[in-house]
């Protein structure tokens, strides 16, 4: 039942737009599954700066890259689906992670009264931040003007972003402790942030969905050349991807493998240069970024599914390859990976970065047929019962109306403690 009470206003600036279709699909499928329960208002921030895989040495595919990349934004357009709205806004920033310190009070002196009289027509009853920087402060600034509370939805991983902020990474998390609440999608990543001594309101795990419909007949897997797949971006070293790369190569007999990487980025050629430096061009396919409807057609030619990042704050290609029957390899210490372990799932995890181990796992899951049999049919039914965009949209609904509950009851006696 739709609340024609509570309005969420939802600021992400991880999201869909016609230069990449794919990025934040997951954010899209979960203001879509909210609104089946309350007025969802998302607001995305279009960045207007150029990203650095559109460089070039040649200035004609400069030119060219700018001209798609700058066309593609401009046709982005708002829309509108039920009780769902999509607001794009364009901005312009400093480059990031390097000046990001810089660019949060240039955001805050630039939107913030932009935002504001957007807000001001809609009565908002809530604001749901997805992600710490650059748009928590602002979103706290705009909560406080209406006296609503704010819920900061956290996908970094804790050690990632010691590695960006090395000197502050402190204080960037100190936007933690401005919200009335947190969202954290495993296990991991809450221990990890509480390990942090933050004055911290509650912290709660919710899962995410996916996209995929569960395939209900049994996985049949190639007797022949057995398929690996990895589904990653490349544009961060953490995906470790060159570590699987040399994996494949330690295979013996890996004439009976192929490996699929799905996926674009920076890395990209560094990746198809390592593999034929180590001779593997034939048996290692890079295919690029895919719709989800090429991806699920992907998973459901393939066998193994391995993602060898480090580390990782959850990563809902597991439940994609889950809900298509594919047994899971990854690395101890990653959260979607700890998780699935949680929930009862015979998932193969293996030491972080190290080729070794990955290819022993292979060899080892790939030669036992039974096994694989077993997680695919346990990875589905696990997929069935906590990995659905409903679920995930009641759950996100009925923290909400806590929240606000919690909230006005403080508001109302502030010596109660919230």
């Amino acid at each position: 039942m739709i609340s024609k009470k509570i309005t969420v206003i939802e600021i992400s600036e991880c999201f869909p737009n016609k230069h990449k279709p794919v990025t934040g699909e997951f954010i899209l499928q979960h203001v879509r599954a909210l609104s089946a329960y309350c007025r969802v208002i998302t607001i995305v921030p279009l960045r207007y700066v150029p990203p650095k895989e559109l460089l070039s040495v040649n200035p004609r595919k400069l030119i060219s890259n700018l001209l798609k990349w700058y066309s593609a934004l401009q046709v982005t357009k708002s829309f509108s689906e039920g009780n769902l709205s999509v607001v794009y806004f364009g901005y312009v920033s400093l480059p990031r992670p390097y000046l990001e310190f810089i660019d949060d009070k240039l955001i805050k002196l630039l939107m913030y009264n932009k935002l504001l009289n957007m807000l001001k027509k809609v009565n908002p009853g809530i604001i749901y931040c997805n992600w710490i920087k650059p748009w928590a402060e602002l979103s706290r600034n705009l909560a406080d003007y209406f006296t609503i509370p704010l819920i900061i939805d956290h996908h970094e991983d804790i050690p990632t972003l010691k590695k960006l902020f090395p000197g502050n990474y402190g204080k960037f998390l100190k936007s933690f402790e401005k919200a009335d609440r947190i969202i954290v999608h495993s296990s991991l990543n809450k221990k990890e942030l509480l390990n942090e001594n933050l004055n911290l309101p509650e912290v709660t795990v919710t899962y995410l969905g996916q996209n995929f419909n569960t395939t209900s007949a049994e996985k049949i897997f190639n007797s022949g050349i057995i398929k690996i797949l990895c589904v990653s971006h490349l544009y961060e070293r953490r995906k470790n991807i060159d570590i699987l790369i040399k994996a494949f190569s330690l295979i013996e007999s890996r004439k009976g493998f192929k490996l699929t990487i799905a996926g674009d980025g920076v890395l990209k050629q560094e990746y198809i240069d390592l593999t034929q430096k180590l001779n593997l061009q034939d048996r290692i396919h890079f295919i690029g970024s895919k719709s989800q409807k090429e991806l699920e057609d992907v998973f459901n030619e393939s066998d193994i599914f391995v993602l060898p990042s480090y580390p990782e704050a959850f990563g809902i290609v597991f439940v994609e390859a889950l809900a298509k029957g594919l047994p899971v390899i990854t690395c101890e210490g990653n959260g979607g990976g700890e998780e699935l372990k949680n929930l009862g799932y015979d998932i193969v995890l293996v030491k972080p970065l190290s080729p070794e181990e990955i290819s022993k796992a292979i060899l080892e899951l790939s030669r036992d047929t039974n096994k694989m049999l077993s997680m695919s049919l346990q990875g589905k039914e696990i997929v069935n019962k906590y990995f659905t965009w409903d679920r995930n949209g009641l759950t996100v609904y009925d923290i909400l109306k806590d929240t606000i509950k919690e909230f006005n009851e403080y508001q109302q006696n502030p010596r109660i403690s919230n």
